[in-house]
């Protein structure tokens, strides 16, 4: 019987060993408190609300965020007149734009940097929100909020007309502490730029 029982508690150990040594933390899922599909109309006002309720902070990486001045009550305005609003409350809020949008000029040799995010960009600078460029060396195709280290949003909307009006996106809002640091750590080392 003792014998029984060694070989019992030999094999959980073996079986132990070999889980540990070929664990790693994206081996299983991480846990979560809430996962909400945000299909097409979806995303405006479950981001807008996650925004104006943060206490905290608000990590965003965006790959694309248009604004036309001439149109200040677009949803993509609002939103960022959101991260705006927030950190006039006092949240710690950072935003990253990607500035790869490369295209042949015509007649010319060579690539022009195109920043489609210039007019969110300068707004939300002149209004004292931390604000980057990624490197030009890698294009930053990201769509994704971390909010109170708590919420993280991701999916495929740009904050555009069309990404928020027209088009069909599909994105997800997932309450989760763990979700949300995995995501701050992968999003860390991020690049940032600013012009002069």
């Amino acid at each position: 019987m003792k014998q029984i029982i060694s070989i019992k508690i030999k094999v959980f150990i073996s079986v132990l060993i070999v889980f540990c040594a070929f664990h790693t933390p994206s081996s299983f899922g991480l846990p979560a408190d809430d996962v909400v599909p945000l299909v097409d109309g979806d995303y405006y006002p479950q981001v807008h609300q996650a925004l104006i309720t943060a206490r905290k902070s608000i990590s965003c990486v965006m790959y694309m965020a248009d604004i036309n001045p001439k149109y200040n009550k677009g949803w993509e305005y609002n939103l960022v007149n959101d991260l705006i609003g927030a950190h006039r409350r006092g949240v710690a809020v950072t935003v990253i734009f990607d500035q790869n949008t490369m295209f042949w000029e015509e007649g010319k040799k060579g690539k022009k940097t195109e920043r489609r995010s210039q007019e969110a960009y300068e707004l939300l600078k002149k209004n004292g929100v931390p604000v980057y460029y990624d490197s030009k060396d890698r294009i930053t195709h990201n769509k994704i909020l971390v909010i109170d280290n708590y919420i993280t949003i991701v999916g495929s909307t740009n904050w555009t007309y069309s990404a928020l009006k027209k088009n069909h996106e599909a994105s997800v809002l997932i309450k989760s502490r763990s979700v949300a640091e995995s995501f701050l750590n992968k999003l860390r080392p991020i690049s940032k730029y600013q012009p002069k």
